[in-house]
């Protein structure tokens, strides 16, 4: 077997999107379409010495691969075709699916397809105080109402895959099959965020354990594959990430802030394999959380001491400006979108440090705002911009205003700006009895009057957001059950109740 690190160094130098062939030479990292005995659509990832790996389905057995899509593309099952980003859609149009009173068609719905998937994303910035958006290849705005499907950042990190007939399932925590989607889809939902391993992208450190960088690339393509096939959009995350010979297990987890180590080299990676697909936005780093600006923005070295890990040793961190620029040298023209300090709940000065990045100096000079946008994370217990009741004001505020919570976290200034805003996670504290315990049935009431309020905001800008998550077991948590997709108490059915006229 391969070392891990000769592994990086080919991923580093040799990744790029390219199309495999039938004789099977193919560039390493490249994706391709193949079939599956079910008559889907598989994913084969190309592997470093040229060779197609094993075709990947998610609902059937394989019956060999075959020649087709290049890259990571993968065609509507509604009829739509893909196409880069900010090129004009030659497929079926989307309607905006903002909130009551927009006018637009949901993109979800109970079947086997959520409709027409939404192609060729970039972003219109506002002009004078208006906010910006997301639209489609034919100008349509696009309002995300999605889940975060949580998983996919740390089960690699324990057990390994599976079968690639089955989609590796062993990456993913809860079904990654149609089944699991169609429960999504019942709720209206739009658009799923998942959320990568730096070290099982990459196959360093040991990572994925006993399994391959490959089968773990492939089982992401496929299930990106799956979700654009029922008309859902993907958001694609660097989740957990580590520096040097750190492992990106439990252990260390979320760290503060993108490594310098392998961050760049990840995105390099993953943009390379999506490039092609307009349907995949990109989300550069979970939640910042370090210092200060100048550092989430050009990244610093260690000495600067910007960024601890998990045993307060400082390392060298990668800015947004490094992240993005990795993506746009891989060829992708995706939509980003960049998180702020605080857990991303603080985006007071994001538009002062994002506009500051295309006057960088060498080697991060010549960067582009083209097709930018900012995440933000909401939660009710972030009390100094929520206003909620919380165990850290005893119980005792009144939530404020969804518009006046986007005041208190920056958000308003964004839009202002002309820049689109994302909730790449919200959600409240309670979803089970025991979590409402500590609340009052006012206060619950509260909670929930909160979050809907929120999104209403959203949707009156014209923006999206995702709902942390859709699992059973990394709360808050939206279901109860995957098979049949009931809702947790307050949280779950105040958000299914939200999307259901969507």
């Amino acid at each position: 077997m391969r070392s891990r690190g000769w592994r990086l160094l080919e991923v580093a130098a040799a990744i790029q999107l390219a199309a495999c062939s039938q004789a099977q030479t193919c560039a390493p990292g490249a994706s391709d379409a193949c079939s599956c005995a079910d008559g889907s659509t598989g994913a084969q990832v190309c592997q470093v010495d040229g060779s197609l790996g094993a075709c990947v389905c998610t609902r059937g057995a394989t019956t060999g691969g075959s020649g087709g899509s290049t890259g990571a593309a993968a065609s509507s099952s509604s009829g739509g075709s893909q196409n880069s980003t900010g090129s004009a859609s030659t497929g079926a149009q989307a309607s905006s699916t903002g909130g009551s009173g927009s006018g637009g068609s949901s993109s979800g719905g109970a079947g086997s397809s959520g409709g027409a998937l939404p192609t060729g994303l970039h972003v219109v910035n506002g002009s004078g105080s208006g906010a910006g958006h997301i639209v489609d290849g034919s100008g349509n705005i696009v309002q995300i109402h999605g889940a975060d499907r949580s998983g996919t950042e740390f089960a690699c990190s324990f057990q390994a895959g599976g079968s690639a007939a089955a989609g590796f399932p062993g990456f993913f925590d809860g079904p990654n099959d149609q089944a699991g989607i169609d429960q999504m889809l019942a709720w209206h939902i739009n658009a799923v965020r998942v959320p990568l391993n730096e070290d099982c992208w990459l196959g360093i450190n040991g990572l994925p354990v006993n399994d391959t960088a490959a089968n773990y690339q492939a089982a992401i393509v496929a299930w990106v594959k799956l979700l654009e096939a029922n008309g859902l959009l993907a958001i694609v995350d660097l989740h957990w990430a580590a520096p040097g010979s750190e492992v990106t297990d439990s252990s260390i987890g979320q760290l503060p802030m993108a490594d310098a180590d392998h961050a760049p080299a990840f995105w390099s990676s993953v943009a390379a394999t999506f490039a092609g697909d307009g349907s995949v936005i990109f989300d550069l780093f979970n939640e910042p959380n370090i210092t200060g600006w100048n550092c989430w923005t050009s990244g610093a070295p260690a000495s600067a001491g910007c960024a601890h890990d998990k045993s307060g040793v400082s390392y060298a961190v990668a800015g947004m400006a490094s992240l993005l620029q990795a993506v746009r040298n891989a060829g992708a023209q995706n939509v980003v979108i960049l998180g702020g300090l605080a857990y991303s709940s603080d985006l007071s000065q994001w538009v002062s440090s994002v506009q500051s990045i295309p006057s960088l100096p060498p080697p991060l000079n010549g960067l582009s705002l083209a097709n930018v946008a900012a995440s933000w994370h909401a939660y009710d217990f972030n009390s100094i911009d929520s206003g909620c009741p919380s165990q850290f004001n005893g119980y005792s505020a009144t939530c404020d205003t969804g518009q006046q919570t986007a005041a208190n976290s920056g958000v308003t200034g964004v839009l202002a700006a002309g820049f689109p805003v994302v909730i790449g996670e919200m959600g409240i504290s309670a979803y089970s009895a025991s979590t409402a315990a500590p609340f009052s049935p006012a206060q619950i009431t509260e909670l929930d009057g909160w979050l809907d309020g929120l999104m209403t905001y959203m949707e009156g800008q014209g923006q999206g957001y995702i709902a942390w998550s859709w699992n059973t077991d990394t709360p808050p948590l939206l279901i109860t059950d995957y098979a049949t997709g009931t809702p947790t108490p307050d949280f779950g059915a105040t958000y299914q109740a939200h999307l259901k006229p969507l």
